[in-house]
């Protein structure tokens, strides 16, 4: 069984770069052994005989069929949609500046 101690949480912490606080480190160390704990009793479960399951909805296609529609793209290969725009700054909508 793993054990994780106050030192192992600090440097998981640390690589996840997280400030905790002393009591943060001993509240996550309990909560962290005991998930831990958990997944080790999953470990026991027997799944022998149990096929695997690739997709809750075996068999079943949720696929649309393609729908062919106009291309939003003009003969010069920009995007139609920059025809309505006031300005235009290198195939992209220019707006004015917040700041």
């Amino acid at each position: 069984m793993i054990e994780l101690n106050e030192k192992l949480t600090c440097q998981v912490a640390h690589l996840a770069r997280l400030e905790l606080t002393p009591l943060e480190v001993k509240v996550f160390t309990i909560q962290l052994n005991e998930i831990i704990q958990y997944v080790e009793k999953l470990q026991d479960v027997d799944v022998q005989g149990v096929v695997p399951l690739v997709h809750p909805f075996d068999g079943i296609a949720f696929l649309r069929e393609d729908d062919i529609k106009e291309s939003l793209l003009g003969l010069d290969g920009k995007p139609k949609i920059l025809q309505s725009a006031q300005d235009i700054f290198e195939d992209s909508f220019k707006v004015p500046s917040i700041f």
